[in-house]
């Protein structure tokens, strides 16, 4: 009887993908040779490596009340809901994002508040509301949905 297969960690998962495209380990089960040696691998795009933080905070010194905020593994969707989000909140005076390059899954937030919060507050309420919002359109969603499908149910067999 074989010994429990243990569980990797994304970590561990990544290290033993990388050597086994060096020929230290065996080759992977799906089929790469088409793609060329510098193509990232899928999941260098939404997995943090080892030490990697998923925010970093940065204040700006040559602003009041600025701080950039630096996200990894992210892109210009959860950037431009942040921003537009923190756009409508009464104590930000000034939000903006950039992706410093596109094959980079990072985008930085810069955030100016009057003073009254901080700037990470800011994001951190901005954050909230963002949940909120986006639960309430789920909910509206699946809703409409369901109707929609009962709709199309008694249309068919009205129908028949």
């Amino acid at each position: 009887m074989a010994p429990p297969r243990r569980i990797l960690t994304a970590s561990e998962a990544i290290a033993r993908d990388r050597a086994g495209r060096r020929g230290s380990a065996p080759a992977p089960r799906h089929e790469r040779s088409s793609l060329p040696d510098d193509v990232p691998d899928v999941y260098e795009a939404i997995l943090l490596g080892p030490g990697e933080n998923k925010i970093d905070v940065e204040v700006d010194t040559r602003l009041p009340s600025a701080c950039i905020f630096t996200f990894r593994k992210e892109d210009h969707t959860l950037g431009n809901m942040l921003r537009t989000r923190l756009l409508k909140t009464a104590h930000v005076i000034f939000a903006a994002y950039r992706v410093p390059h596109p094959l980079t899954p990072e985008f930085m937030l810069r955030v100016q508040t009057d003073g009254e919060i901080t700037p990470r507050q800011a994001v951190i309420n901005a954050s909230e509301a963002l949940i909120k919002d986006l639960g309430t359109l789920s909910r509206e969603f699946t809703k409409e949905y369901e109707l929609r499908k009962m709709a199309n149910a008694a249309n068919q067999q009205h129908t028949e």
